[in-house]
């Protein structure tokens, strides 16, 4: 799916910040499928995630986003100008329907979803249950899901802070999920991809 000018300089930009001040690297390209339609999921221990994300792949990704952050004067600019879609949280709602089917729209369109199953930063370095919204997707559309860990942006920026330290990236890229019969096997099946992913045990 070609992106938008703002979206191709947003990633241009990045990845320059990010290859160059945090070294960012890939492991694993060869499991990234040539063409969409797929989900990517990951873990989420930093907001400098998505951003990575971005800088990451040579798709223009769509990102599930908390609503309240589209209220947020700067951050909704950047997230409508992204095409992000809207997901309701506990601090805002919005319709279940329209989400699912601003997703399956992009999945028709041979695009590829971004999603942080845990729905917030992590506090931990596991992952013991996600939100089912990318299982439910990649059934019902029958698509494949990626798995992927981002490592070291914790570090570089933890939650809470503000102003970014040193530090190195390391994206490992699992290998593909191809999608099950049912929504509790294939979240079981990605949580368990995205917790080996995190300790290194990708055999």
């Amino acid at each position: 799916m070609k992106g938008s000018n703002f979206y191709n300089l947003a990633r241009s930009v990045l990845r320059i910040l990010f290859k160059y001040i945090w070294k960012m690297r890939i492991i694993g390209v060869e499991n990234i499928p040539v063409n969409g339609p797929f989900i990517i999921v990951a873990n989420h221990s930093s907001l400098l995630d998505g951003f990575v994300a971005i800088a990451a792949f040579e798709y223009t990704l769509t990102f599930f986003s908390a609503a309240y952050l589209f209220d947020i004067p700067v951050v909704g600019f950047v997230l409508k100008k992204i095409r992000a879609i809207p997901v309701s949280t506990s601090r805002k709602t919005v319709s279940s329907r329209r989400t699912v089917k601003d997703a399956l729209d992009v999945l028709k369109n041979n695009g590829i979803l971004m999603i942080f199953p845990e729905g917030g930063l992590s506090k931990t370095d596991e992952i013991a249950t996600i939100k089912s919204g990318a299982s439910f997707l990649s059934v019902k559309a029958k698509v494949p899901v990626l798995p992927i860990n981002i490592n070291g942006t914790k570090n570089i920026l933890p939650k809470g802070s503000i102003i970014p330290r040193t530090g190195r990236i390391i994206i490992n890229v699992g290998r593909i999920i191809y999608p099950l019969d049912d929504i509790e096997s294939m979240t079981f099946s990605i949580v368990d991809s995205l917790n080996k992913l995190m300790i290194g045990d990708v055999k």
